[in-house]
């Protein structure tokens, strides 16, 4: 087993020194099986950490290994350098927003490609959309279940988490989810679905400030337009043909 925050060369190195105690290079090499070209590098970056001392005997180095509860120092040094760097973006991060905000200039069309684009857009979909808002979906081609129905399943559990609603209009022939709590959700209405008498050329989702289009072809590819007065009137279309299925 490796040492927290040590490089598994470092590791060897160390255990060794700890095992076998004041050692030579050709003694360190032997037992800890590092390489001849690495172990110099690896016991400079062990010095310099605090872990590893030497001392020069009738001209020849040998290097000792530090009490091992140097370890927990180091670690807890770690600790407070992350915990002051934390304090710090807490401090930039929103300077940063505040500054990208101010001089963004509306991206109202983005398109992408690949199933990592469609992973991409349904989560920014969740970021946008607050709870007692609604999503709203209609299709559901097979191949979004086929290559990301394990994603859906989790992306819907954390939407439902949010208390985010969702209608649903699905492809005929869609397999329904029978899992506890997709069942739970639709109960609560959180979740509403109903099937649509035709297969959808695309999969809709329609959000209060944008619209995702996703085709699947040889490629998955598609578009999201980032404009309300358009998600609208989608919702509108949308809410036309939920009446009348």
């Amino acid at each position: 087993m490796n040492i927290p925050f040590l490089t598994e060369g470092e590791s060897k190195a160390y255990k060794t020194l700890v095992k076998i105690g004041e050692s030579s290079i050709g003694n360190i090499i032997k037992f800890s099986k590092v390489s001849h070209s690495k172990i110099y590098d690896i016991l400079r970056r062990l010095t310099e950490k605090g872990l590893v001392s030497s001392i020069t005997k009738n001209g020849k180095q040998y290097f000792s290994a530090a009490d091992p509860r140097t370890l927990q120092t180091l670690i807890e040094e770690k600790e407070l350098i992350i915990q002051k760097e934390k304090e710090i973006l807490k401090i930039i991060i929103p300077q940063l927003l505040a500054e990208k905000n101010s001089k963004k200039t509306e991206n109202i069309l983005t398109a992408f490609e690949g199933i990592n684009g469609v992973k991409h857009l349904l989560e920014e979909s969740l970021i946008e959309t607050k709870k007692g808002e609604e999503i709203l979906i209609l299709g559901t081609p097979k191949k979004i279940v086929e290559y990301a129905g394990g994603y859906l399943k989790d992306w819907q559990k954390r939407r439902i988490e949010k208390g985010i609603m969702c209608k649903i209009i699905a492809d005929p022939g869609t397999p329904p989810w029978d899992e506890k709590w997709w069942k739970e959700s639709k109960k609560r209405n959180i979740s509403k679905l109903k099937v649509f008498s035709s297969v959808s050329p695309a999969y809709l989702l329609i959000t209060n400030k944008s619209v995702t289009t996703i085709y699947f072809a040889n490629t998955i590819f598609g578009f999201k337009v980032s404009h309300k007065e358009i998600a609208e009137k989608y919702k509108l279309f949308f809410e036309d043909i939920w009446k009348v299925n």
